[in-house]
């Protein structure tokens, strides 16, 4: 008799922890999965501020230089120039030459108005030694984009090589001494990759 008390007992004993051990497991997936929740939640609410807040740092508003302004304008008083594509978010304009070449034309900016003028030869028209070719060719970027006063400062320091020099064996790089803007070069590259010669001379200002 007293045996099969302390047998039943023992049972009970066993079933009474084996329910707390399930029990206790399902209590701490619980915990686990309140602890994930919130987690999960917060991540996805940083990464909409973080989002939210990269979109509102830009605002036109905020510009030194006007960006309504820069259209593509200035290129539809140039006939040469009337076969081109613009594109209106990098303010540059692709514009095929009627010898082939290609002409690439940068101009506008927010906190710098930049105006650059570059254009791709084959190498069979110009080679890239050929210095009395490559000045002939930016003075004719230089007269059909810029304005009057801004030709005749870059032709007035190339004559006088009112410039610093910098040489490699693919690049001329030409930065001109002026007080007039904050930085005006004449770049020219040896693309031999692509067999073609760049020629781009511009300036930005502040």
């Amino acid at each position: 008799m007293k045996k099969g008390i302390l047998i039943t007992i023992i049972i009970v004993l066993i079933i009474g922890i084996a329910y707390f051990g399930i029990e206790m497991f399902g209590f701490a997936e619980g915990v686990k999965n309140d602890i994930k929740i919130p987690k999960q939640e917060n991540i996805e609410l940083t990464d909409k501020e973080t989002k939210t807040e990269s979109e509102s740092e830009f605002s036109e508003d905020d510009c030194v230089f006007d960006l309504n302004t820069q259209t593509d304008d200035f290129l539809k008083e140039i006939p040469e120039f009337s076969n081109y594509v613009w594109d209106n978010e990098r303010k540059k304009a692709t514009i095929k030459l009627n010898n082939g070449n290609t002409l690439i034309v940068t101009r506008g900016g927010c906190d710098h108005f930049s105006f650059y003028g570059n254009l791709l030869l084959n190498k069979s028209e110009l080679n890239f030694n050929d210095e009395s070719g490559i000045l002939k060719k930016t003075l004719w970027i230089a007269e059909m984009l810029f304005h009057k006063s801004d030709y005749e400062l870059i032709k007035k320091s190339l004559n006088n090589q009112d410039y610093e020099i910098e040489k490699s064996e693919n690049q001329y790089y030409l930065d001109f001494k002026n007080n007039a803007y904050c930085d005006m070069t004449l770049v020219i590259e040896n693309l031999t990759d692509q067999n073609l010669v760049s020629i781009e001379i511009g300036f930005y200002q502040c």
